[in-house]
């Protein structure tokens, strides 16, 4: 049985790959302008953002739960973030940045972990809740939550002009992958490590298949539940520093609508909420293909709303095809 769990997540990451490669074939024979190393480059620096978020969400949903709330966590801990350094006025570097929006995030979502747990209450109605109060906390508290280019802090910007990786255009104009692809696959690598070779990890898996189960082999469901919130908050507010430094400044507005790609990379990539079921990898993997749609939609200058009908509709084929591989896997 254990071997045939093994071969189906493999067998998963095989097709969603082959899937991504499909995609691409397909959108390189309509525009041959998808396969230019301007394009691929833009494609890998606009999937940075989404990675961080959508693995953070893969751990809330191992544990059986869903927050609605990433892309507020991520605007609040951003917003704190710049602030502190404004007015202690020190540049600072950006991984010390990112690293301070994390914990910041943590904070904010281990909120919702804890009002779900503590009071037995649904993590997705709680996540409503919060999402709301957490987006609407600008305009209520702070006169001003625009910062404008000029006061964010200089070495933050540097994020989307420091390569760590360049290729010519065909124009001879060098695209460049940016620094944030390190800050992805570190929070890639640490994740796979935690829920892959530490008790911990084995505990969000299992809490998410049965909770009691959990707790009569002496796990602490409110302790693990209360981390995997941390680490999402965590990831959303690195997503949300990262999405601030490449846009160059700060508007809350600016991210309210990149949650439904998070939500759709995530269940694309094989979470399931009611089996304790994702992998990194199949992350990483549903979140280039949802990239690769969306990215080259635009190019080929689709409408918005139709290119959201398309992310709509990728949301439900992931719970299809989640769903229908479980079953298909229980009968087996």
């Amino acid at each position: 049985m254990k071997d045939m769990k093994k071969a189906l997540k493999i067998n998963d990451l095989t097709i969603r790959l082959a899937l991504f490669f499909l995609i691409l074939i397909v959108f390189a024979c309509i525009e041959p302008a998808v396969l230019s190393a301007s394009n691929i480059v833009s494609m890998i620096n606009d999937s940075i953002f989404n990675g961080i978020a959508a693995l953070g969400m893969m751990v809330i949903m191992v544990t059986g739960n869903f927050d609605l709330s990433s892309m507020s966590i991520g605007m609040v801990a951003s917003f704190v973030t710049l602030k502190f350094y404004s007015l202690i006025g020190y540049d600072g570097d950006f991984f010390t940045m990112f690293l301070i929006a994390g914990v910041i995030g943590a904070f904010f979502a281990m909120i919702n972990g804890f009002l779900a747990q503590k009071y037995r209450l649904s993590g997705f109605v709680v996540s409503i809740g919060t999402n709301l109060i957490f987006g609407s906390f600008f305009f209520i508290f702070m006169k001003s939550s625009y910062i404008k280019e000029a006061l964010m802090p200089k070495r933050l910007l540097n994020v989307r002009t420091t390569a760590v990786f360049s290729i010519k255009t065909a124009s001879g104009i060098m695209a460049n992958i940016n620094i944030g692809i390190v800050v992805l696959i570190i929070t890639a690598v640490l994740l796979w490590l935690l829920l892959n070779k530490t008790q911990i990890g084995r505990g969000i898996y299992a809490i998410g298949g049965d909770a009691q189960a959990v707790e009569r082999v002496g796990y602490s469901s409110m302790k693990i539940t209360l981390l995997a919130y941390a680490l999402f908050g965590a990831c959303a507010g690195i997503a949300g520093i990262y999405f601030y430094s490449n846009a160059g400044t700060f508007e809350p507005a600016m991210i309210a609508d990149k949650g439904a790609d998070v939500i759709a990379s995530a269940i694309f990539g094989g979470c399931n909420m009611q089996d304790g079921k994702g992998t990194v990898g199949g992350i990483l993997a549903g979140v280039a293909i949802i990239t690769i749609i969306k990215g080259n939609l635009i190019l080929l200058g689709v409408p918005s709303y139709y290119i959201t009908f398309v992310v709509g509709t990728m949301i439900l084929l992931g719970v299809l095809f989640s769903t229908l591989g479980e079953k298909h896997f229980r009968k087996a």
